[in-house]
């Protein structure tokens, strides 16, 4: 009798001890996994980093932007944080940036993704911001007073100019800038194909004679600006 007590006992203590292990081996790891949820993989922590060439600044919006680009692709970043506005159009910069949202207007408070800039470092100047070391006087314009332009817009328009004549191949031009002659252009609108156009005429002023020496064709719905190849009577668009 003692000896099957002795058995009995041993047995249920297995038991028991069995059951404890297997408890502890089941549960206990999941109670953790739950508690100690890792965040190191969210996108939100984490910091962007190119180089790129810088395009231009927009403040008309909801949030201020800043657009780039890097080869032929273009990149839109919120700028909010950012009260610099000295980068001109070529310039070379780094920019560190990290995933946000923001909330589009009108459309229910909808959420989206967005770039928002962290900071921005130039690296390098551009053609714009030689030009302007090289060449230190403003260019002139006219425009038909009834389109009533605004100065954002006119602004839009001196940058665009700026920028083709820092980068223009026009033997003329390059002359003019050598010469530090001055410059200027004409602002008006002109349909071509049945689409509607800024046309922008540069001119050299030597001797109080203005020659034009180059039509730009400037698509506002695209974004894209055209040099006008008069032999051939047609658009090339410039980058």
């Amino acid at each position: 009798m003692r000896t099957i007590w002795k058995i009995l006992l041993v047995c249920s203590c297995i038991s028991c001890h069995s059951n404890a292990e297997n408890k502890n081996k089941v549960v206990v790891p999941k109670i953790i996994k739950k508690s100690l949820p890792s965040t190191k993989n969210k996108k939100t922590d984490t910091l962007l980093s190119s180089v790129m060439e810088f395009v231009d600044y927009n403040d008309d919006g909801d949030y201020f932007s800043l657009s780039a680009k890097k080869k032929d692709k273009m990149f839109s970043f919120i700028n909010d944080g950012n009260s610099d506005r000295s980068l001109l159009r070529g310039d070379l910069i780094e920019i560190n940036w990290k995933k946000d949202s923001i909330s589009i207007a009108g459309d229910g408070e909808t959420k989206v993704q967005a770039e928002r800039i962290v900071s921005v470092k130039k690296l390098k100047d551009g053609h714009v911001s030689l030009f302007r070391k090289n060449y230190p006087t403003a260019l002139k314009y006219t425009w038909p007073q009834e389109e009533q332009y605004s100065k954002s817009y006119l602004d839009k328009l001196y940058t665009l100019t700026e920028y083709y004549i820092a980068n223009s191949g026009n033997t003329l031009l390059k002359q003019q800038i050598k010469t530090k002659g001055e410059l200027s252009y004409s602002i008006e609108k002109q349909r071509r194909q049945n689409k509607e156009y800024v046309l922008i005429g540069i001119a050299t002023i030597n001797d109080q004679h203005a020659e034009t020496v180059q039509w730009l064709y400037f698509d506002n719905e695209e974004d894209l600006l055209y040099e006008y190849d008069l032999p051939q009577d047609r658009l090339v668009k410039f980058n």
